[in-house]
């Protein structure tokens, strides 16, 4: 109990220190910067792989089916 309490008040007291919370938004976004174009790449590719496996299998009449290959195209197996 007493040691849930100290790192409790070790927590705020960081939080509250302005120069943690710049090192904190600093990394934040660096991580951010280098993450974006792989997420936007991403994204990206899921929509293209959505509209060429709608295009085989009608998302309609066989759900199932086109969620088979829907994944089958965006998660292809791995080759050993």
């Amino acid at each position: 109990m007493i040691g849930r309490r100290l790192l409790m008040l070790a927590a705020r007291r960081l939080a509250e220190d302005p120069r943690v919370r710049q090192k904190a938004a600093e990394t934040a976004e660096t991580a951010w910067n280098s993450t974006a174009p792989k997420v936007e790449n991403a994204g990206r590719h899921v929509a293209e792989t959505f509209r060429e496996t709608r295009e085989e299998v009608d998302l309609l009449d066989d759900p199932v089916g086109f969620a088979r290959r829907f994944r089958a195209r965006l998660l292809p197996p791995e080759k050993k």
